[in-house]
């Protein structure tokens, strides 16, 4: 959601206004004087002061009248008129200093001009953000899939605000109720009552669930809340609770609005910050150079796939990734065509503990197979997940589904953030160690996310992949 990109987003903004100010005092004086250069400091001197002078006013007072805070729940007219607000104070402020420079005159219609441009320009930006905004949720892209716990006015109102503002990016699955709850069938009836606080873990089990919103009274059901809470910790779910209904002391909390609710957002997954961003820019640019640059050995590896066993070259396996979302994961093909259905008498050699099957010497590989895994070329496919989104460079390795159906509740919690091509347990024995090991690594991982550690990852994958460990 927009809301996770704030601080990011509104970097950008302040970059792109500066740009549109820039920009609109250079039409402006080339309208009205005729500009012969782009250097600024090639104009009289009392424009440069306007201009020095009107940043330093737009900088204070573009956050006074908060320009850069969210504006998903503000009609557009009001943005208009706070627009208008700050160019107008700030160029009034801007032109004091330069009447003390008698030299020559401020240009009454270059001012004209000016606030004309800059205004125009600015409530253009922002109309077409708004507009590019409502059309990619209104397509049904970037969604969070939302559980609402508690039916009560306070929830119907969150309902309607959601239903109002497609901005929003939330999709509602439906509603969690106590046995004493406002039960009433017609209250929401857009949105089915999925079932009791008993029935969560098996939701949250099942179904791709983002964020969970609370809802009950916090002096009826204080013990259903603490429950609900620890359930939503331990799988990794993100937790939304008005904030005048509780309050907990955790390490990890920020406060969100939605419309006239305010909430509490408890997390234990790395939340949406100009790093995880940055993650992101770095995954689509990497995987794209590498794909590019890895081109001739998907052609020389396909050519020999093909050539000495049946089957395609690229084996695709359902896998399970960011809190359940189920996707196709991508390799080279380095077994036989019917290694899947081999793989049930082969159930005793495993040499791994549950829920995960592998084997060190595995009879489905091929002669080929083989030698992709120890160079682990097989894994060079991934690149076009990581460049979909589906996957990271770095983060937890998403399991096959069978293998999540036999995960305890809190081993769920790896899935609470993206899955990677590589992670700790890659770089710190992979095969040899126990699968509870592999968990705590993961979680340790989720825990302790930066984007250093993530330096620190794959500096220490490369050395494995050249001594083939």
């Amino acid at each position: 959601m927009l809301k996770q990109y704030k601080k990011p987003l509104a970097n950008t903004f302040r970059f792109i206004d500066v740009l549109i100010i820039l920009c609109s005092f250079y039409v402006a004086y080339g309208l009205r004087l005729g500009a012969e250069s782009l250097n600024i400091l090639s104009f009289p001197k009392h424009y440069q002061i306007l201009f020095v002078t009107f940043l330093i006013a737009w900088v204070y007072f573009s956050n006074r009248f908060g320009l850069y805070s969210s504006k998903r729940l503000t009609r557009f007219n009001q943005e208009v008129l706070d627009v208008c607000k700050t160019t107008t104070i700030c160029l009034a402020i801007a032109t004091i200093p330069p009447f003390f420079v008698r030299e020559y005159p401020l240009s009454r219609i270059f001012l004209v001009y000016l606030w004309v441009l800059q205004t125009g320009s600015l409530i253009l930006f922002r109309f077409t953000f708004r507009e590019i905004l409502k059309y990619i949720r209104r397509r049904g892209y970037n969604f969070r899939e939302i559980l609402i716990v508690g039916r009560n006015d306070r929830a119907d109102q969150l309902v309607k605000k959601i239903e109002e503002s497609p901005e929003f990016g939330l999709r509602i699955l439906g509603f969690l109720d106590a046995p004493n709850g406002e039960n009433d069938v017609t209250f929401s009836p857009n949105y089915k009552l999925m079932g009791g606080l008993g029935d969560l873990e098996g939701i949250l089990r099942d179904q791709v669930v983002d964020e969970v919103f609370i809802f009950l009274p916090i002096k009826s059901f204080y013990s259903e809340i603490e429950k609900v809470l620890r359930t939503c910790e331990d799988v990794g779910v993100e937790v939304k609770i008005p904030t005048d209904l509780f309050s907990l002391r955790l390490a990890k909390s920020t406060t969100s609005l939605y419309g006239d609710v305010s909430v509490i957002d408890l997390y234990t997954s790395p939340k949406m910050s100009w790093q995880l961003f940055v993650k992101r820019l770095i995954d689509i640019t990497v995987s794209t150079v590498m794909l590019v640059l890895f081109s001739l050995v998907f052609a020389v590896v396909s050519i020999l796939i093909k050539a000495t066993s049946k089957g395609s070259v690229l084996f695709k396996q359902q896998r399970v990734g960011y809190n359940g979302r189920v996707f196709n994961c991508l390799k080279f093909r380095t077994m036989v065509e019917n290694a899947e259905e081999l793989q049930k008498d082969l159930l005793a050699l495993n040499e791994m503990e549950k829920p995960v099957f592998k084997i060190k010497n595995d009879p489905r590989v091929t002669k080929v197979g083989r030698v992709l895994r120890r160079t682990s070329i097989d894994e060079l496919p991934q690149l076009i997940n990581v460049l979909k989104g589906d996957m990271s460079l770095v983060g937890p390795r998403p399991p096959i589904p069978s293998e999540v159906n036999e995960y305890i509740l809190k081993d769920r919690r790896r899935l609470s953030m993206r899955p990677g091509i590589t992670c700790l347990w890659q770089v710190n024995g992979r095969n040899s160690i126990p699968f509870e090991k592999w968990m705590e690594l993961d979680k340790e991982y989720i825990d302790h996310w930066s984007l250093w550690l993530d330096f620190r990852i794959i500096a220490k994958t490369l050395p494995a992949l050249f001594i083939g460990s």
